[in-house]
């Protein structure tokens, strides 16, 4: 059994894949295997991905492909988990990155402190990205004590990436945890879930930023809202009570999901103005390469 399994969806990643894995394969912490899942991908990502495995056969990368009849990171996501014997899952967008060759080896450390954890809550680096994949702002979440809080996660806490922790593979097991398949919006409900299911004293944080989170215009779910994608995403929270119903959170959990309900307008309402912020800084260094360039035309003339 690998201490790590990291488990990567892809899908049109050509752009980015190779960057993810070689993130992974810098590692200077090397108990883990890598799966990556090919998700009816239309461009060249699974060649690379082979490529990739044949040019590096001592790195630990499988790859799977989702079946025909289904589709999106929810059901990649259930394959790697179904075929990975790790004690502890990493999730990595294809479109990201490990922040640097200690990630795993931070997270790891984090672990050894208290051996028993069931969920490490991970720091990260969300870089803000131009139409030309240039970063052009860097901000940084740190994970802090109230994100240990079972209340706070399932209530107030609207960040939904299941990458920003590190998961006991037993708490998808021993819970019958999976991910909704087709659709999207996937990481809500069984990150819910999760911190439900997690010892109180089993949760914790690490204190290093681990993964590199690249916001790009117009090319992730985040930065591409429609009307439709945020009015099923305030559904899917209205759904959240039925877990509750159903015995999946527990009931003292009520008032935390109640609250998450609430939010959730002011959730879809942040999106937009981040994919507005997002697409104001992408524009920014095309105008001014623009500008230069006239100005420079300008004064050859």
């Amino acid at each position: 059994m690998k201490r790590f399994g990291i488990i990567i969806p892809m899908h049109n990643a050509e752009e980015f894949i190779e960057n993810a894995l070689n993130s992974v394969k810098i590692q200077n912490y090397k108990n883990y295997e890598c799966i990556v899942i090919e998700d009816h991908s239309k461009d060249k990502s699974k060649k690379i991905v082979e490529d990739y495995i044949l040019n590096n056969p001592e790195i630990n990368i499988k790859l799977f492909e989702t079946p025909e009849n289904k589709w999106g990171p929810g059901t990649a996501r259930n394959i790697g988990l179904n075929n990975s014997n790790c004690e502890y899952v990493v999730f990595l967008d294809a479109d990201d990155e490990l922040c640097d060759e200690s990630s795993l080896k931070h997270i790891s450390d984090a672990i050894d402190k208290n051996e028993l954890v069931e969920v490490l809550i991970l720091g990260f680096q969300r870089k803000w990205k131009d139409y030309k994949d240039r970063t052009i702002l860097t901000t940084t979440f740190r994970p802090k004590s109230k994100h240990t809080d079972k209340h706070y996660q399932i209530g107030k806490n609207n960040e939904g990436t299941i990458w920003s922790g590190c998961w006991k593979k037993s708490l998808f097991d021993n819970n019958n945890i999976r991910f909704p398949e087709n659709t999207i919006w996937e990481d809500l409900i069984p990150k819910l879930e999760l911190f439900n299911s997690a010892n109180d004293s089993k949760i914790s944080i690490c204190g290093y930023s681990t993964h590199k989170y690249n916001v790009r215009p117009g090319k992730s779910i985040g930065t591409t809202p429609t009307i439709n994608k945020l009015k099923s995403m305030i559904e899917l929270h209205k759904k959240c009570r039925q877990l509750v119903e159903e015995g999946k959170i527990d009931s003292k959990y009520e008032k935390d999901i109640e609250t998450r309900v609430r939010n959730s307008p002011l959730l879809a309402g942040w999106m937009l103005g981040m994919a507005l912020y997002t697409k104001l800084l992408g524009d920014i260094p095309s105008k001014i390469e623009n500008t230069f360039h006239k100005d420079n035309t300008d004064k050859e003339r």
